[in-house]
């Protein structure tokens, strides 16, 4: 059970840093630059982007390869 609850509360340190990152980049950034940034494996960035997409924090946009990341107006 205490494996279960450290992966959670990593993921939401993992999606919190993200909201920190795309407020300090204006709102918007590629998934790439978001992994590069904050040196997560694909595994780490996909599932905290997912938490924050259910959320409704984010929005996802394809983009060639990679996603666009775009904070919703209501975590501005």
């Amino acid at each position: 059970m205490q494996d279960t609850a450290k992966f959670t509360d990593t993921l939401a340190q993992t999606a919190g840093n993200i909201l920190e990152t795309l407020k300090a980049a204006g709102g918007d950034a590629s998934s790439w630059d978001l992994k590069l940034k904050l040196h997560l494996s694909s595994s780490s960035l996909y599932l905290a982007l997912g938490w924050l997409a259910a959320q409704g924090k984010i929005a996802l946009y394809p983009k060639e390869l990679n996603f666009r990341v775009v904070l919703t107006p209501q975590t501005e």
